[in-house]
């Protein structure tokens, strides 16, 4: 065994809470199995009302991978939130075996418990008393999750990020990067879900780019949780979506104000984030997923099932394959960066698209 057992945690560790960068705090959301870290950031007084942002983390993943974009978005006026699932950051933790066996359906609930708990918060922030709906920003195998629950009306966004999300359609593609190791370590990783992730090097190789400094994957290599399920990630390899169920579930839908005589299109309420050297969710898979969006959002529009939107608001155009908006799907490619955009040196660049697409909500 390359790296022996005591280079993983086979037993359950008490929740440790990551130090937090000014101007972030933590609170906690109480579920039936247990509670839920979740941070928050919120922007001054003065704002004027945007759409709050929750973040969801992917495999392995923490509520303060996202630290960076919550200082970026609560300074630009947005309430920021995000949530560690069970056995993750601050949370709750099951064994290491409760763990192994979770499936998707379980953390799903504890996703949209955030989204609850962010409603409720923002409700009494804004004293407001209708539902305030939330923009979720999800990353890598939290994409998955988001579009499940979703998909199956376990909450409804107001607009959806996939940032480096893995695909609803079958997430096989996503594995490609550790295909030529798998029949050395698949043994390894049946017995431990973090095999493939033991190292700072193999961190490395995985969410970034070949010249990030090690200081910065160390960074986030002090994040990530000690075990992780095999069971969701497993239901996620064929496709558990059709696409209008889960653009059904966003809600706000609206055609952009009309140029001259011709349709402006409709607002993209569903962003697809790539990254360009991403290993994992490369462009490639995720232009597919876009397209495959944009496929069903014409479908929905055509038979009248998405409010506030007609046939003759939807724009039909060729994609540029980097950066374009059309469809109510927006889909773009940031330059230079790997799998874990939030985390990167040059974060910034994924963090200002995001922006722009947050700002026409």
């Amino acid at each position: 065994m390359p790296f022996g057992p005591f280079a993983l945690t086979w037993f359950t560790p008490p929740p440790k809470p990551n130090p937090l960068p000014p101007g972030i705090h933590r609170t906690s959301i109480s579920t039936p199995s247990g509670p839920l870290e979740l941070l928050y950031s919120l922007p001054p007084p003065s704002s004027r009302h945007k759409p709050a942002l929750l973040f969801a983390h992917g495999g392995f993943g923490c509520a303060a991978v996202w630290t960076a974009y919550m200082q970026y978005f609560s300074a630009r006026g947005y309430a920021c939130y995000a949530v560690s699932y069970r056995g993750h950051g601050g949370s709750w933790y099951p064994s290491m075996l409760g763990m192994y066996f979770t499936v998707r359906r379980r953390v799903g609930e504890d996703l949209c418990a955030g989204v609850r708990g962010v409603e409720g918060l923002e409700r009494a922030r804004r004293k407001a008393e209708e539902r305030v709906d939330v923009v979720l920003v999800a990353h890598s195998a939290g994409g998955a999750l988001s579009q499940y629950v979703l998909s199956r009306g376990m909450c409804t966004v107001q607009g959806l990020c996939l940032l480096a999300g893995v695909p609803a359609f079958g997430s096989w593609s996503c594995y490609t990067h550790w295909l030529l190791t798998a029949p050395i370590h698949f043994i390894y990783r049946f017995f431990h879900s973090r095999y493939l992730l033991a190292t700072t090097a193999q961190v490395h190789s995985a969410f970034f780019t070949r010249d990030t400094p090690r200081t910065v994957v160390r960074d986030l290599e002090r994040l990530l949780a000690p075990y992780e399920s095999m069971m969701w990630p497993m239901q996620a390899l064929l496709p558990f979506v059709t696409g209008p169920d889960v653009l059904t579930r966003i809600t706000g839908w609206k055609a952009r104000k009309s140029v001259g005589d011709g349709a402006a299109g409709i607002t993209p309420r569903l962003l697809v984030l790539a990254a360009e050297h991403d290993v994992l969710c490369t462009p490639s898979v995720l232009q597919d997923a876009a397209e495959r969006y944009r496929a069903a959002f014409y479908d929905c529009v055509r038979v009248g099932i998405l409010d506030g939107v007609s046939e003759y608001d939807a724009r039909i155009e060729e994609s540029d394959g980097e950066g374009d908006e059309r469809d109510g799907v927006a889909f773009t490619v940031v330059k230079g960066l790997g799998h874990h955009l939030q985390n990167h040196v040059e974060w910034e660049r994924g963090a200002e698209v995001l922006l722009k697409w947050a700002n026409q909500l």
